[in-house]
């Protein structure tokens, strides 16, 4: 269970779209259907590894309200500007109790 003084932190809505194809050129297309959570955005540049290893720019993060296990950097991250930028890796946070958040890290 999440804090109540947790979730004030939580000022900005963004929303995540399963991708549904790709076609044969490599574009990828996105499902009608979407999650929105609540979350804390921070915009900072820093160089990070991402899933494989490789050194990537990385413009900031997302910490959402809850646990979004599910979410891949296969999905299409929507913030509140309607900007749409690259879903880099998603880390699950855990405190004493379990699975608490996840942040989302994003870059170009």
């Amino acid at each position: 269970m999440i804090e109540g003084d947790f979730r004030e932190l939580m000022n900005e809505v963004v929303t995540f779209n399963s991708a549904s194809a790709i076609d044969k050129y490599g574009k990828q297309s996105f499902s009608s259907a979407s999650s929105t959570y609540y979350a804390r955005l921070m915009f900072e540049q820093r160089i990070v590894r991402d899933k494989d290893g490789r050194e990537v720019v990385e413009s900031g993060r997302a910490i959402l309200y809850g646990v979004a296990a599910s979410l891949t950097p296969l999905f299409k991250m929507t913030l509140p500007d309607g900007g749409t930028p690259k879903i880099l890796f998603t880390s699950t946070i855990q405190d004493e109790n379990g699975d608490h958040h996840t942040v989302v890290s994003f870059g170009q």
